[in-house]
């Protein structure tokens, strides 16, 4: 049953139809919205804070508008959940489906899984910025943890989430963690270009390590722009920081001078915390291109290099990752949309190399 098709009425912030109540989590503190650093603030889904618009570049703050890595968390006991969803506008991208860039997806966990199962994405016609999905459906009204993972290239103006009338909503429980990692980066950060938003493997990630990630990839745009490196020292209760961003920052050499402005930017306010430097993903067309070849192995070893000396410097809890090996070595090709972005097969093999990394710097910096 679709919202617009029934008798409603508003109140109190939920919309309550013949036997479906409609929620909004901004207005309801039982939902927990994470994955957006500014969110407790602004009330807002945008990755960026309101005051940092004069001070970014206008595509990264546009890109930011695209609250991939937000999460919406509830318990609940709904034999069906719904979602009303607007988004901002109606982004097209050959390479990348629209169940992942305006789409939502759900993840659910019962008292008896041992880790979040995907259920299903929203699903509806296109072009489209609004649109209503039945997102989760059951028999009985068994109690489950839910996620819903926002989308990855869309700006979203407003969700609602629906149960039927008689069905409650509980507060989720908190993470393991109730710090943060973030990681800078590019396209792939940002989430191109996965199938649905669960599959980026930054939400993979904070699934399998129960932490919230907040994500600042922004599309051909990680330069490094030293203003997001002040950014990051915004954040509060950060665990660790990532930096991928060597496939947009080698451009132009801009990698070469900001690499370390970066990275003693966040240092300088963050004395301890880990800093991991992952280098750019082996691509299939590499075979044919040597000055790409030449390329990648000169900011392979400049990253490697920078780790080397800020460690002897005294940096202990500076890390370095090579990303030749995140899709594997022997069918690395295979893991791409368009020989660069990745697809559910890269982003699954990227976390799944990335996770026993992770943990083992988290557990090492307790």
């Amino acid at each position: 049953m679709k919202i617009s098709d029934v008798d409603k009425k508003m109140v109190a912030n939920k919309i309550i139809s013949n036997d479906i109540t409609y929620y909004d989590p901004i207005a309801d503190d039982r939902f927990k919205i994470e994955g957006l650093a500014f969110f407790e603030s602004e009330k807002r889904y945008h990755r960026l804070s309101k005051e940092s618009k004069g001070n970014v570049r206008e595509v990264v703050y546009w890109l930011a508008s695209h609250p991939s890595g937000g999460q919406i968390r509830f318990v609940t006991n709904a034999k069906k959940i719904y979602v009303n969803v607007k988004n901002t506008g109606d982004y097209m991208m050959c390479h990348m489906p629209k169940t992942s860039q305006q789409g939502v997806d759900l993840y659910f966990k019962r008292k008896q899984d041992k880790k979040y199962q995907f259920f299903t994405c929203a699903k509806f016609n296109v072009p489209c910025n609004e649109y209503e999905s039945i997102v989760f459906e059951a028999d009985n009204k068994e109690e489950k943890q839910i996620i819903i993972n926002l989308p990855l290239y869309e700006g979203l103006d407003k969700i609602l989430i629906g149960i039927e009338n008689d069905a409650y909503i509980k507060k989720a429980k908190d993470k393991k963690s109730k710090e943060k990692i973030v990681v800078y980066g590019t396209s792939v950060t940002q989430g191109g270009c996965a199938s649905r938003p669960g599959m980026a493997y930054y939400n993979i990630l904070s699934r399998w390590l129960d932490i919230e990630i907040i994500n600042l990839g922004f599309s051909g745009n990680g330069w490094g722009d030293i203003e997001l490196a002040h950014i990051i020292n915004q954040i509060n209760d950060k665990k660790m920081v990532i930096l991928e961003y060597e496939g947009n920052g080698a451009d132009k050499d801009r990698m070469k001078y900001n690499l370390k402005p970066f990275i003693d930017t966040i240092r300088n306010n963050n004395p301890e915390i880990p800093i991991l430097l992952i280098t750019k993903r082996m691509f299939p067309n590499y075979i044919f291109k040597q000055k790409e070849i030449d390329l990648r192995n000169y900011y392979y070893n400049f990253q490697k290099e920078m780790v080397l000396k800020k460690k002897n410097e005294g940096d202990n809890n500076i890390y370095f990752i090579d990303g030749s090996y995140l899709f594997g070595k022997k069918d690395y090709f295979e893991c791409c949309v368009d020989g660069i972005h990745p697809t559910d097969l890269g982003f699954y093999k990227m976390a799944k190399t990335l996770y026993p990394k992770l943990k083992k710097i988290l557990k090492d910096n307790k």
